[in-house]
């Protein structure tokens, strides 16, 4: 599975920038590890801040709120090494949406 992420083919028929143009609910990004290897300028994490900004602006772009709260130290399995911080920040995140309370 690795490799498919790594030559593209885990995401070749899914264009994510317009998906993020038709998102149509609040978004909760939850930012954990990534960094830059400065000699490299590979990515270690998921995705880096200027790829969030992206985002950012194409969920805004589609009238939606977005939500960012960055946990440089986590796993990417933030649900699985760290759930009291998952549900505490699920759940902070959705008491503040109007619609939801």
């Amino acid at each position: 599975m690795g490799d498919a992420f790594a030559s593209g083919r885990a995401t070749l028929t899914c264009d994510h920038e317009t998906v993020l143009r038709h998102v149509k609910v609040p978004v909760l990004f939850t930012h954990h590890f990534h960094h830059i290897d400065t000699q490299t300028g590979n990515l270690m994490g998921a995705i880096s801040d200027q790829q969030v900004k992206r985002v950012r602006h194409l969920v805004e772009g589609a009238g939606n709120s977005f939500a960012y709260r960055a946990f440089p130290t986590m796993p990417h399995s933030m649900h699985g090494h760290d759930s009291a911080s998952y549900v505490t920040t699920v759940t902070g995140w959705l008491a503040g949406i109007p619609s939801i309370r």
